[in-house]
């Protein structure tokens, strides 16, 4: 197989003029990005693979802190049930975008209605956990957009069973995280 002068060959180094094909070669916006990784390196001397372990740790953190709110609300007197079960559901989203974000390479899948189908296949209970996050998402819109039911003794069984969910998925999201290598976990 010959292989055009301007490729490098796989898994070598690309030469400097390689490199400089490719900017020559790239449109504007490509060449907007380039630009921007290099921002990105020379403000943090940090690579991106690293930013985007960081990326994945800051949002577990950010989902321990709703989960933290949910228990919080949980314990006032009286108890708030409908915002509980709005941060257990936040929790369980942040944490779910995080092993999304780390094991798609990026943040393509973060809209709520997108993000259940992100579970890989290789996250314990997979399948359960896809149907867990989009239970959980409309217990949430229930919760913030329903007017019914009035009661809030009415809510108080939603809000346990995600007071229950909500931190066992933080810690497999958690346990994924570090077993695939995020580096900041």
């Amino acid at each position: 197989m010959t292989t055009h002068a301007s490729t490098p060959q796989p898994g070598s180094r690309p030469t400097p003029h390689h490199l400089l094909l490719r900017v020559s070669k790239a449109n504007k916006k490509t060449l907007g990005l380039f630009a921007e990784g290099i921002n990105l390196h020379g403000a943090t001397a940090r690579t991106l693979v690293d930013l985007q372990h960081q990326a994945c740790a800051d949002r577990i953190l950010l989902a321990k802190t709703f989960l933290h709110s949910g228990n919080r609300l949980m314990r006032v007197r009286p108890p708030e049930y409908r915002s509980a079960i709005s941060r257990y559901y936040y929790s369980m989203y942040h944490a779910i975008r995080a092993v999304a974000y780390f094991n798609e390479g990026g943040d393509d899948k973060e809209s709520h209605s997108m993000l259940p189908s992100a579970v890989p296949s290789d996250f314990a209970d997979s399948a359960i956990w896809q149907n867990e996050l989009k239970d959980a998402r409309s217990r949430r819109n229930e919760a913030d957009y329903d007017p019914y039911p009035i009661n809030p003794l009415d809510w108080r069984g939603v809000a346990r069973d995600l007071q229950g969910k909500a931190p066992t998925l933080l810690v497999l999201a958690e346990t994924y995280l570090k077993k695939k290598g995020c580096g900041h976990l």
